[in-house]
């Protein structure tokens, strides 16, 4: 493992390599579970520190060549291009199409799918309430659920006032 002498504050870091310290954080949050960034814990928060080397590594790679790119040799090469442009475009265009197309019939068929569970729906609720109806007509009337047993004659205790007195 690298000493601590050879690790460099984010702040340092991005001195060093000339770029943002944002740049370098996104750097560190890629490598956090590796041997290139340490965790300090400071009274303040956690600090992370980067290795140098590994920042030389990453910042000093030769830069690539930019490719050359030709200047288009005029007429055939041209018409050929744009021959290919216009069959690409009818090509995205009658894809569109087809696109369009197919909602269309998605639509139709949630159309189709929607009413057919509503009317499932209706038949359900139908067939319970025919059945609510013929359970009401198989339940007695209100006068004859409520007839209370007669009342004890004022001369006679009931049980608990024999058992209990008062």
């Amino acid at each position: 493992m690298e000493s601590a002498s050879t690790f460099l504050t984010i702040k340092q870091a991005a001195q060093q390599v000339n770029k943002s310290e944002q740049t370098i954080r996104r750097l560190v949050k890629q490598q956090a579970l590796t041997s290139h960034v340490q965790v300090e814990q400071t009274p303040k928060g956690n600090t992370y520190l980067i290795s140098q080397a590994f920042l030389t590594q990453q910042y000093s790679a030769p830069a690539k060549p930019l490719p050359i790119i030709a200047e288009p040799a005029p007429g055939s090469d041209v018409a050929q291009l744009q021959q290919q442009l216009a069959e690409r475009d009818q090509t995205i265009q009658q894809l569109q199409h087809r696109l369009l197309e197919q909602n269309d019939v998605l639509n139709a068929l949630t159309g189709q799918v929607n009413s057919q569970r509503i009317g499932r729906i209706e038949e359900l609720l139908l067939s319970q309430n025919e059945q609510l109806g013929e359970l009401q007509k198989r339940l007695p009337e209100p006068s004859e659920v409520l007839q209370l047993p007669p009342a004890p004659e004022p001369g006679k205790k009931g049980l608990w006032q024999r058992l209990f007195g008062s």
